[in-house]
């Protein structure tokens, strides 16, 4: 691993912080400050550069001045964090403009944020952006659907009929009219990768969240999941992922339907303090 522990000794006050926050203790405090000791322990989870508190570390290249300081940092309190929750919907009716473009970069590019297993960072993020892009790869799905109705398994009629109606420009039960979408993939072959489904499944609500928040209506689309299911080489021929990697798809755009109150649905989970 190249040097990616960077002290300036002009401002490091040689406080420890950043080796006692290092979980896996690649980091150790010596006469002129920290250095990396054990460069093969560490697992770039970048607390180093977050703790310091005179913004003496960069690491791999990100620099303090790069990072936005936790004080100005625009946080959401409980009521905010709580009141979304309680009001956010599945968008199933979707407006015929896309969602901005501009927007879409910036969300995605704060997804590279969301955690995932031992900060193992193999994720992909697949994005359709456009009623264009939306409506060729609906081509393709069907395309993909057809060529595989003619090999050696039938398909069930959950998905050869509602895929007949979308190809006549009927009712669209998979993507339903969304104007883009957004397919969340994981390489569990890479090393130290130990939670590939969950860390896609993390993204995509982290993904729902950032959306909803600029006015980007989604809703999860397990129907994709279902079709791969049936059909294995879908997404290889109409996206290019492999077809045994773990995914999840999340559809979005501007909404069509306007909510007027969140619903209640405390009592439908079961909660015990022990």
């Amino acid at each position: 691993m190249p040097d990616i522990f960077k002290v300036d000794g002009a401002k490091c006050v040689k406080c420890g912080l950043c080796v006692q926050d290092c979980a896996f203790r690649a980091l150790r405090m010596e006469s002129d400050g920290p250095r990396m000791a054990f460069p093969d322990k560490c697992m770039k989870c970048q607390h180093c550069l977050a703790v310091c508190p005179a913004g003496a570390v960069a690491f791999d290249g990100r620099r303090p001045e790069d990072c936005i300081p936790v004080r100005d940092a625009p946080v959401p309190g409980l009521d905010e964090a709580e009141g979304w929750l309680r009001t956010r919907r599945s968008m199933r009716r979707f407006a015929p403009q896309d969602a901005d473009r501009a927007t879409l970069e910036r969300i995605l590019s704060a997804l590279g944020n969301s955690p995932t297993g031992c900060n193992a960072r193999s994720l992909t993020f697949t994005c359709l952006p456009s009623r264009e892009s939306m409506d060729r790869f609906r081509r393709d799905f069907i395309s993909a659907i057809e060529r595989h109705r003619d090999g050696p398994k039938l398909l069930p009629r959950w998905l050869a009929i509602p895929a007949l109606r979308l190809r006549k420009g009927e009712e669209d039960v998979f993507f339903r009219g969304a104007t883009g979408m957004l397919v969340v993939s994981s390489d569990d072959k890479a090393p130290g990768v130990t939670t590939p489904r969950e860390d896609v499944t993390i993204a995509c609500a982290h993904f729902e969240l950032l959306a909803n928040a600029a006015g980007i209506a989604t809703c999860w689309c397990g129907f994709l999941r279902m079709v791969q299911q049936e059909v294995p080489e879908l997404l290889e021929e109409t996206l290019g992922l492999r077809r045994d990697a773990p995914f999840y798809a999340m559809l979005f755009g501007l909404p069509a339907v306007k909510y007027a109150r969140g619903v209640k649905r405390d009592s439908y989970a079961r909660v015990e303090f022990r």
